[in-house]
């Protein structure tokens, strides 16, 4: 499964690492994780973390910064990320060698080394049993903490469909570092009072269209009115998870680039019919039953609610 990984990482001097933009804790805990793991492995390795988006939530360290010629030198490892217009930082694309491991269902063929494992709910996961290959021992505390971040998650704290037996076996491997399990969990899902009076806020602009599809658009006003971002938004889609007649949900923000050109972001999700398929006519991917899309003007946001109305009907006929 993981044949020419280690090798790879062996003979090369320098590695960096890459993440897709907006990254979430899978994104963030398989790049440091494994930036990490190779630091306590090879300690005279250049390991460099890189994403242009800063993380300000404090369970994560901010990225490196390197020039352009150390990256045309380096063996670049992109993580979690299925498309090359995803990565943050497009410098991997010079790199002497590229790896690409992820647990997305593969659209694009980009790298020379693929492990690709779209059945897994995580890259962490990937991560966790590749170093369960190498290593007879539990792992160092804190990557094993970078990888459980992540693998929780990524599973909505082990609720997906996606969670499997070998899930389950990843995280008690990872606890197996003696990992403070509750104080993980209090780290990544407490929330301030102001964001959860925003949750409640995003909640009570839901709309329920044909009894089992649950949306909420939030435009900029509302946005402003909060000094919440379209990123903070669309985080929240979780709120809508736990509805028993709702089967697809999903949250639309306005979203805008350093120019102020403006479009809608979104994100989607589901219990079981997929919606990524929906979500790729429209600029975006991810998974069966958890994708996201962006650039949408109008009149594409109407026609992708219209698609989600669409799938529910096909599945009712």
């Amino acid at each position: 499964m993981f044949e020419g990984l280690y090798s790879a990482l062996e003979q090369s001097e320098v590695i960096t690492l890459y993440r897709h933009i907006n990254p979430d804790c899978d994104a963030l805990g398989s790049q440091w994780g494994l930036a990490t793991w190779l630091k306590h492995r090879f300690p005279l390795k250049r390991v460099i973390v890189l994403g242009h988006q800063k993380m300000t939530n404090g369970l994560f360290p901010d990225s490196d910064e390197i020039d352009d010629e150390t990256v045309r030198q380096s063996l670049a490892i992109v993580l979690d990320t299925a498309n090359v217009r995803r990565i943050d930082d497009e410098r991997w694309q010079s790199a002497r060698q590229i790896i690409h491991l992820d647990h997305h269902p593969q659209i694009e063929h980009f790298a020379d080394l693929e492990y690709v494992i779209d059945h897994y709910a995580a890259t962490c996961e990937i991560l966790a049993e590749f170093f369960s290959t190498v290593d007879q021992e539990p792992l160092e505390a804190d990557v094993a903490e970078y990888l459980y971040r992540g693998l929780l998650t990524d599973t909505l704290s082990f609720k997906t469909s996606n969670t499997t037996e070998h899930t389950l076996a990843m995280a008690s491997y990872l606890a197996q570092s003696g990992l403070n399990i509750p104080q993980i969990n209090r780290d990544l899902f407490d929330v301030p009072l102001k964001e959860y009076e925003f949750a409640s806020a995003i909640r009570a602009e839901a709309q329920i269209l044909d009894e089992h599809l649950m949306i909420s658009v939030i435009d900029q006003a509302f946005l402003d009115r909060w000094s919440m971002t379209a990123s903070q938004a669309k985080d929240q889609v979780y709120q809508f998870g736990g509805i028993r007649e709702i089967e697809i949900w999903a949250v639309f923000a306005k979203d805008h680039d350093d120019q102020r050109n403006t479009w809608w972001a979104g994100s989607l999700r589901s219990k079981t019919l997929p919606v990524n398929d929906i979500a790729m006519n429209y600029r975006g991917g991810g998974h069966k039953n958890a994708a996201g899309c962006k650039c949408l003007d109008d009149a594409s946001l109407n026609a992708l609610i219209a698609d989600l109305r669409r799938r529910l009907k096909e599945n009712q006929a």
